[in-house]
């Protein structure tokens, strides 16, 4: 067989076209029909048909895999810079200045976004392109920034009706509805990048946006109350909504834009049992729950997300319980160790269920 102008397969890939295909107990069954196929000797008479190299080794093309990791890495980064990191340093040059400051910013990365994308769109590596992932990384950073120009403009022009010691970077201190302005031009803004990019990561601003809102009016409905009533049912809310959400786009087999919504759900769901402030054993028996939960969740929607952090949400109840119960004795380690083995164990035993045939 001419290994040149043969289709190159390698079991990684064949494992993950499986898993986005919802069949990941098929994997060893196709690899091993792929094996047979790729040592057997054409058959005269039969119509030509696709040839396939099998082979543990990453081919060449597998550098694309490390320009995907910089990709995202670098967005993160951004992304982090533009959002958590922002500060007020523009504003110490006016309100005008400031201005014209981040909204140059924001023109940078959005015009930055759509060179990408054109230029992805010109290689014809469509949608699934490092050159499309870096367009739509750009785009959410673009997103991160719109807040910012909404704060700028309030600041050169008092727009927002926010308090005079508001500040960008100490919005917690005062939030309020000029913060929900805030985080609605976020979410417009989400959404028309993900209709222009429609890439996966986009869905990171869009639900991070959405929690927030949620959040604040379920603070600005209790507001009276001196309670977080409505932020605890708002959380839980969003848990459900956003547990939903993902679960409908694993079911249209968006799994990449799924991953957001489960990963919020999950998060929205520990902020939901923090804020029940029980406090000690009562709060470690609820992420104790939780934990149980979201493994389970996991394992059915064969979600990775849902595993870690429900690991980390079961482990940590299971060593706060060991510790309440048997920090003093001599039984606290081996307790701590069974929990250890026991999540170990689960582990291996939900391996063995994946791989064995259905």
């Amino acid at each position: 067989m001419d290994d040149e102008t043969a289709l190159t397969v390698t079991r990684p890939e064949l494992e993950r076209a499986a898993e986005r295909a919802g069949v990941p107990q098929a994997a060893d069954a196709l690899w091993a029909a792929l094996v047979e196929r790729s040592d057997a000797p054409p058959v005269a008479g039969e119509p030509p048909a696709h040839r396939f190299r099998c082979t543990d080794e990453p081919p060449p093309g597998q550098r694309s895999r490390a320009a995907e990791v910089a990709v995202y890495t670098g967005g993160v980064i951004a992304l982090l810079a533009m959002s958590v990191f922002a500060g007020s340093g523009w504003a110490q040059y006016g309100p005008g200045a400031g201005l014209g400051i981040v909204s140059g910013y924001l023109v940078v990365f959005v015009v930055l976004a759509e060179l990408l994308r054109h230029r992805a769109r010109r290689s014809g590596t469509g949608r699934s392109g490092t050159g499309t992932a870096a367009a739509g990384v750009v785009a959410a950073v673009a997103v991160c920034t719109v807040p910012l120009v909404v704060f700028a403009a309030h600041a050169a022009t008092g727009a927002l009706g926010a308090p005079p010691y508001a500040d960008y970077d100490a919005f917690a201190d005062w939030g309020g509805s000029a913060w929900m302005v805030m985080e609605v031009s976020a979410l417009v803004a989400a959404v028309a990048a993900w209709a222009r990019h429609r890439t996966s990561f986009l869905l990171a601003p869009l639900v991070a946006a959405l929690g927030s809102l949620v959040l604040d009016l379920g603070d600005a409905l209790s507001s009276g109350s001196g309670s977080d009533l409505g932020r605890q049912v708002a959380a839980w809310l969003l848990a459900v909504g956003l547990a939903a959400a993902g679960v409908a786009l694993d079911r249209r087999s968006l799994r990449r834009e799924a991953f957001w919504p489960h990963l919020g759900a999950l998060l929205a769901a520990g902020l939901a049992v923090a804020l029940l402030e029980i406090g000690g054993t009562p709060t470690a028996v609820a992420f104790l729950v939780l934990g149980a939960a979201a493994i389970a969740a996991g394992v059915a929607l064969d979600r990775r997300v849902h595993l870690a952090l429900g690991g980390l949400y079961l482990v940590g109840a299971l060593s706060y319980v060991a510790l309440d119960v048997f920090g003093d004795t001599v039984l606290f380690a081996p307790v701590l160790a069974a929990t250890g083995l026991l999540v170990l164990l689960g582990g291996v035993l939900l391996a063995r269920r994946r791989r064995s045939p259905r």
